[in-house]
């Protein structure tokens, strides 16, 4: 392949970055050959590099989904207007109003990248390997108690509970619904090391250097050629978000899934910024009983906390314009969302100071609080703690950079008060986050309601649209207004910035903030 100047004129280059550049040029040079200098090559710059090639063992986000969403269809996708169509199913429906026994039936012709066909049996145990072995499958897939074949070409999936969210979750956006070939299925440890999926690309073993570069060549055996838009898709990881930005700004690249600081220097720059809600930022009020701070057991204290907050500043001043004051947790698209909630807890210190009067903390009150420094949750909490100042409420603020550490500390319950961030994902799968699911970082307590219980319960159950968005809208309202269980300072954006005149059709969207690099993105030129 040969490369044109990856310096445009007027551009100058700190050291580190040109050093990159170059580095990436590099990479891909190794990964050209005489033959293919017209090739059309996709090349993206990721900051990290996978967490597994597992898709089942693979961290759910913007970046590690791509490494896996080129080489495995899944059996659902969502598309570019954040809706749920077929991809390896071509239709699913409950078999009765129980809601809790999904029917999928199976693309015909479908084969693996290794020319094995798809069928019922190779799904039913992909998904039974994805629903016990996966990061996320206990916990999104825990409802589900068996999955079996009906016949050639369909699979029931049965749950112990109405989850009408199974659809979305069987998508490329959660990767549970990715379909693994029985031969990876095999040998789980080759999982992690190359690619095993119906998807319209795989993994180039010789070309590919972990941790550094990853070559995606065409799947020959892709059950739709019209998709496949590219000889060659490379990821490669450049180690920061300011080095990906100068790679796709000097030509070595053509997209990256950005931070605010690095998406608003892009734009400055004459490159496309794509945008969607998506990040929710916030404070849980986890001693919901008032076990270790008494005044924490009281709504009307939770209240008072929620409208001292001024979430247009914080929101202004953290991440500016991506993002929005928001004081709910749910998003549009996704049922039960009401906008009304959004602005439910108006600025109001006169109002925060009567209700902790009310509740007979006139002179305020003290606990422990934690916070992530990822997507500046630390500023956030910074900046409510101040607020909080002025009421009489005092925080004293630990921040981790281990996540790992927080969410085990977070779980032995050494803080009644968190900040945290979360993607938006459909009600029942944030249900079970905030409300349902047992002891977690988001409800270490286990505590419920049972309002809020038979509203999500009404929702999942219910057959119509609006009877469903009408139930979870009252299961939100009462954790989030009457109960005051959280206090959601505002959504940031999901970021990706690319060039494009070089490639089209980055769509992401709330419901899938991922990149559609398998289907949608294109060269600019035909």
């Amino acid at each position: 392949m040969r490369f044109r100047s990856f310096v445009r004129p007027g551009i100058r280059l700190t050291t580190a970055a040109a050093a990159t550049i170059l580095v990436l040029a590099a990479g891909l040079t190794g990964c050209s050959s005489a033959t293919d200098a017209d090739a059309k090559v996709l090349t993206v710059a990721a900051s990290v590099g996978p967490t597994s090639l597992d898709p089942m063992l693979q961290a759910v986000d913007q970046i590690n989904n791509m490494y896996i969403n080129l080489a495995y269809d899944s059996l659902t996708r969502i598309d570019g207007n954040g809706e749920v169509v077929p991809d390896l199913a071509t239709r699913w429906e409950y078999t009765d109003d129980t809601q809790t026994v999904l029917a999928v039936t199976l693309r015909d012709g479908v084969r693996f990248s290794d020319g094995f066909p798809m069928t019922a049996e190779s799904v039913a145990k992909s998904l039974d390997y994805g629903r016990t072995k996966g990061v996320n499958g206990p916990n999104w897939l825990g409802s589900v108690t068996s999955v079996t074949p009906a016949n050639d070409n369909t699979v029931l999936i049965t749950s112990s509970e109405p989850n009408d969210a199974l659809p979305f979750l069987l998508s490329q956006r959660m990767l549970l619904g990715s379909v693994v070939s029985e031969d990876g299925l095999g040998d789980p440890q080759s999982l992690k090391r190359g690619t095993y999926g119906a998807g319209p690309y795989m993994l180039d073993y010789e070309q590919t250097i972990s941790n550094d570069t990853y070559v995606y060549v065409p799947n020959p055996h892709y059950w739709d050629d019209s998709r496949i838009k590219w000889d060659k898709v490379v990821i490669k990881v450049v180690g920061n978000y300011s080095a990906a930005l100068q790679a796709v700004q000097s030509g070595a690249a053509d997209l990256f899934s950005a931070d605010r600081p690095t998406a608003a220097a892009a734009r400055e720059r004459g490159l496309s910024v794509a945008t969607a809600p998506f990040g929710l930022t916030g404070i849980g009020y986890l001693d919901r009983a008032g076990e270790t701070v008494p005044a924490l057991g009281d709504p009307r204290v939770r209240q008072a906390l929620n409208y001292a907050i001024d979430r247009p500043s914080i929101s202004d001043a953290v991440f500016k314009d991506f993002s929005v004051p928001n004081a709910s947790l749910v998003l549009n698209g996704f049922p039960g969302y009401d906008p009304q909630d959004v602005d439910a807890f108006a600025f109001d210190l006169d109002k925060a100071k009567q209700l902790l009067v009310e509740a007979g903390y006139p002179d305020g009150f003290t606990f422990e609080m934690s916070a992530p420094t990822s997507n500046n949750t630390n500023l956030v909490a910074q900046a409510v703690i101040e607020n909080w100042a002025k009421i009489g409420v005092n925080a004293n603020l630990t921040t981790y950079t281990d996540l790992g550490q927080l969410r085990a500390d977070v779980i032995a319950k050494k803080f009644p008060v968190v900040a945290f961030n979360y993607g938006a994902l459909p009600t029942y799968v944030q249900a079970k986050s905030f409300f349902t699911g047992g002891a977690n970082q988001y409800n270490p307590w286990k505590v419920s309601n049972p309002q809020v219980d038979a509203a999500l319960h009404s929702g999942a159950v219910a057959l119509d649209d609006d009877s469903r968005n009408a139930a979870y809208a009252d299961a939100w309202r009462t954790a989030l207004v009457d109960q005051a269980w959280f206090s959601n300072v505002y959504v940031r954006d999901q970021v990706t910035v690319y060039d494009p005149t070089r490639v089209s059709g980055v769509d992401i969207t709330t419901q899938n903030p991922v990149v559609d690099l398998a289907w949608t993105v294109n060269p600019t030129q035909p």
